[in-house]
């Protein structure tokens, strides 16, 4: 009689509660999978935008480092295109001065920043200097020791409208009112799309003050 009640015991689960635990374990992991994706985008969200002081550190001391030409010329438009663009409930016109790409077509032509129109305005000196200030202050030597951090989050969509494709590039611009130094995350249109291969165009501002669509 003892034998037969410790069958009875250690039977194990029966279907129908095997099916109940099972759908339990399904409810609570759909309802913690998307709080854990959410926490992990922040974290890489979180590493962006140290990554994005950085580069404005960067630049920053390049300005302040330079001589008195170059100096001058940068309060001096490019000529460029320039892009209306709102953040944190402000609008206002950027100029791109240098790009990299932070994702997609990574490797060393696309890893390392750049600009669009070469020496005008004694710019492009100002590039190089940036680059190597980047370079010391956390710069990655995968190809090259100047190439930039690559993006952590890679699903940044255009909040204008204008692009299905994500933010593929680092995005250094200067504001038309002030000339401020701003870095911000977009991308860079290809020729092959129909587009002029020197448009890059803004997506999000991550330094200074990131922009609060994209944080949250």
């Amino acid at each position: 009689m003892t034998t037969t009640k410790l069958k009875k015991q250690n039977k194990g689960f029966s279907l129908v509660e095997l099916i109940i635990v099972i759908a339990i374990i399904a409810i609570i992991s759909a309802a913690i999978a998307p709080q854990i994706i959410r926490y992990i985008d922040k974290a890489r969200k979180q590493k962006d935008i140290e990554a994005a002081n950085t580069i404005y550190d960067a630049a920053s001391l390049a300005l302040a480092s330079t001589d008195d030409a170059l100096r001058d010329a940068w309060e001096k438009k490019t000529g460029e295109k320039t892009f209306t663009v709102t953040t944190n409930g402000e609008t206002y016109e950027l100029e791109v001065i240098a790009w990299a790409r932070g994702s997609f077509f990574y490797r060393k032509d696309n890893g390392e920043f750049k600009n669009s129109w070469n020496s005008k305005q004694y710019l492009w000196d100002y590039v190089e200097e940036f680059k190597a200030n980047l370079a010391q202050m956390g710069g990655h030597n995968y190809n090259t020791k100047y190439e930039v951090i690559p993006f952590k989050y890679r699903k940044t969509k255009d909040p204008y409208g204008v692009h299905s494709q994500y933010a593929d590039s680092w995005i250094l611009y200067r504001r038309t009112d002030n000339f401020q130094i701003e870095v911000w995350i977009g991308y860079k249109e290809n020729s092959g799309e129909g587009y002029g291969s020197t448009i890059v165009r803004p997506y999000y501002r991550l330094y200074p003050d990131p922009d609060k669509r994209w944080i949250k």
